[in-house]
């Protein structure tokens, strides 16, 4: 019996965050004239920097609490009688999902930042930028694989 792909729930989330940054991409592009409510320059100045800092902060954030998470897949044991494969998925599962909602609260900057008046630069500029940090942060085999390792390895120390 060949089992799924370990991999594919947190594709799904990978690529629901894709499909949802291209929609909002879509929809700016097609809804521009209909969607704006314009606030004064100085507010959107104020809002434009601020989005530009958090998102600056996020993106390092999210590396640092993506290794955190890796490392407490590797290190943590499972319960007891637990199945080791089925743990890991959900470890893993949980990471991405955690630095891929990162990425959309970075896009969703974009979007309200359009939405408050500013030009089309501001939001291209962070929608492109959570594009990018959900590649950087989409499911490695590799980082599954170790999260495998390590956890089985727990397990042969305490059976010893």
């Amino acid at each position: 019996m060949k089992t799924t792909n370990p991999l594919l729930f947190p594709w799904f989330i990978t690529i629901f965050v894709w499909l949802l940054l291209s929609v909002s991409f879509i929809f700016v592009h097609f809804y521009s004239a209909t969607f704006q409510q314009p606030l004064a320059e100085s507010d959107r100045i104020f809002w434009r920097t601020l989005f530009y800092i958090l998102a600056i902060l996020i993106l390092p954030l999210t590396n640092l609490l993506r290794h955190i998470f890796l490392r407490l897949n590797q290190t943590m044991p499972l319960l007891i009688g637990a199945n080791l494969e089925k743990s890991v998925q959900i470890r893993y599962a949980l990471t991405v999902a955690v630095s891929q909602s990162m990425m959309i609260l970075i896009g969703s900057f974009g979007d309200m930042i359009f939405y408050f008046g500013d030009v089309l630069n501001s939001f291209h500029i962070l929608t492109g930028l959570a594009a990018l940090g959900a590649f950087l942060y989409r499911p490695k085999k590799l980082e599954y694989q170790q999260i495998i390792e390590a956890l089985t390895e727990i397990q042969e120390n305490e059976n010893d």
